[in-house]
């Protein structure tokens, strides 16, 4: 008994209760009377309950409304990868589409590639890697063109 942490402590188990009935007429009977316990906290805003019923409802002025919340672009450009974004179009909130189209950087890749000696179909490579390609971002909603990020060789 004395290795009691604190919460056994603070909460002692209530006793038992025995309801008195014909068995128990002769004996010493223990009744013990466990109180109702308290009404809920109300989950109407603006109104406060007593517990009294003779005490008069006091209502508090509800809260003003929530301004209504917009959404904040965080994406400033737009380069090779899909990227959240505000439409000016449609005005909304969208995951920008991306297509890869041949650009001015995919030629020059490939003459380079020419001029190394890759003839066979190799200096052919740049075409089939989005990474030397224009990206083209678009509204998934609207379908309309939003930004053109233009591959250069200094990147």
């Amino acid at each position: 008994m004395e290795n009691l942490s604190k919460e056994e402590e603070a909460f002692p188990t209530p006793p038992p209760y025995f309801s008195p009935d014909e068995s128990h007429i002769g004996q010493d009977a223990r009744i013990f009377h466990i109180p109702p316990p308290s009404p809920p906290p109300s989950f109407f805003p603006g109104v406060v309950c007593t517990g009294e019923a003779d005490l008069p409802l006091t209502v508090l002025e509800a809260p003003p409304p929530t301004p209504r919340l917009t959404f904040v672009s965080y994406e400033t450009e737009l380069f090779c990868y899909p990227a959240l974004t505000t439409c000016p179009f449609c005005k909304t909130q969208v995951t920008t589409h991306v297509t890869y189209r041949v650009g001015g950087l995919v030629w020059l890749m490939c003459f380079l590639l020419a001029l190394c000696g890759l003839f066979l179909g190799c200096c052919l490579i740049p075409f089939f890697v989005n990474y030397f390609k224009d990206a083209h971002h678009a509204c998934p909603r609207c379908q309309r063109v939003l930004h053109i990020h233009r591959r250069t060789c200094c990147e």
